[in-house]
């Protein structure tokens, strides 16, 4: 059982930064930059913006992953040991 737990959070984290290094990339989001802002302030701005805004919803979205996705593991191995 500890191993599905652990995969279910590695599942979560990565659902969770899969969708925070979507939402700076995302159609009608947008940030206005001065013409002197470098590359790495630039960088730093869209991480800052993709890891902590719609966060609480980004978190449920990937709990419910995890969950779903640990649910369908168990239900495929219930049936397996089911079958023998």
């Amino acid at each position: 059982m500890d191993i599905m737990i652990i995969k279910k959070f590695i599942l979560s984290v990565i659902t969770y930064l899969f969708l925070s290094l979507l939402l700076p990339f995302s159609i009608g989001y947008k940030i206005d930059w001065i013409l002197e802002a470098s590359l790495a302030q630039k960088i730093k701005g869209y991480a800052f913006e993709g890891f902590t805004r719609f966060n609480v919803i980004k978190l449920l979205i990937a709990t419910g992953v995890g969950t779903w996705c640990s649910f369908l593991y168990l239900k495929q191995r219930l049936s397996s040991t089911l079958k023998r």
